[in-house]
């Protein structure tokens, strides 16, 4: 038998001893002994291998268990939608569209010419206007042009508006879809109160159920290929910001006259009020 020590002075002590003599205090007996801690390292090791082992456990169900092939198979659709390209929209839809930003450009168009035809009307107030002969044909003849563009830009109008399906198609599924639902709690209503049988209305909740969906799918369809397009109007909008700020760079080093320079702006902000104006509409016709 090994000589036994205090563990906190060091003095010798019997085996019997429960308090040390000469310090006093507690000798502890029957400790369990404390495992090894496994190095860091070594935890790395542990932790991985059993994560080597539910892989290829993994593995093996799937090559072996059909139940759980049919599981992940089901799972695969979901990367399947992430991945899904949008189909391109109808070409009637895409016609109607046309038709609405066209509508909505002669808007801006029409209020850009109104405005010039103001600034050229001052000039008739001009004293010139009065006794300079060539200087009231210049201004006649410009304000003659812009009203001649007015009046196209209204008949074009009037054109496009007969061509117009209005409501949009969107909000059209929209109506019927309403329409569904209410066909739906009405014939539940007339269920409960007894005035259909089981059998016609377990065929006519279905049949309008179907009718439902069919409807959202195609609305979803139609949303999904607008909202590209924003997305790519929206990009055109961000190349257009980057050469205006490219235009007025090459004003502020002279390389362009600042006449030069406010023609291109003016044309970069008329470009950029109908790009809005587009994007304005879309949003408008996929709610």
């Amino acid at each position: 038998m090994s000589p036994k020590f205090c563990v906190y002075c060091g003095a010798p002590v019997k085996e019997t001893d429960k308090f040390c003599i000469v310090c006093g205090k507690p000798l502890i007996t029957d400790i369990p002994k404390r495992e090894k801690k496994p190095d860091i390292k070594e935890k790395i090791v542990i932790e991985e291998k059993p994560k080597e082992k539910i892989e290829e456990t993994e593995e093996d169900q799937e090559i072996s268990d059909p139940d759980e092939k049919k599981d992940k198979k089901k799972k695969k659709p979901k990367k399947e939608k992430e991945s899904q390209i949008i189909a391109p929209l109808p070409e009637n839809v895409k016609h109607q569209l046309s038709l609405y930003v066209e509508f909505n450009d002669i808007q801006i168009n029409k209020k850009v010419l109104v405005e010039k035809l103001n600034e050229i009307s001052k000039s008739t107030k001009d004293e010139r206007y009065e006794y300079d002969f060539d200087f009231k044909k210049e201004i006649n003849i410009k304000l003659e042009a812009v009203k001649i563009l007015i009046s196209e830009y209204k008949q074009k109008e009037l054109e496009i508006k007969q061509n117009l399906e209005e409501p949009f198609i969107v909000q059209r599924i929209d109506g019927d879809i309403e329409t569904k639902i209410f066909q739906l709690e009405n014939l539940s209503r007339e269920h409960k109160l007894r005035k259909v049988d089981k059998d016609t209305f377990q065929k006519l909740k279905e049949k309008y159920k179907g009718e439902k969906i069919e409807l959202e799918t195609e609305k979803k369809g139609l949303v999904a290929g607008m909202k590209l397009w924003i997305q790519e109007l929206k990009l055109e909008k961000v190349e257009l910001s980057g050469q205006r700020k490219l235009n007025k760079g090459r004003y502020r080093a002279k390389e362009i006259e600042e006449s030069k320079y406010l023609k291109i702006e003016k044309e970069f902000d008329l470009s950029t009020k109908k790009i809005n104006s587009k994007i304005s509409t879309l949003e408008k016709l996929t709610k």
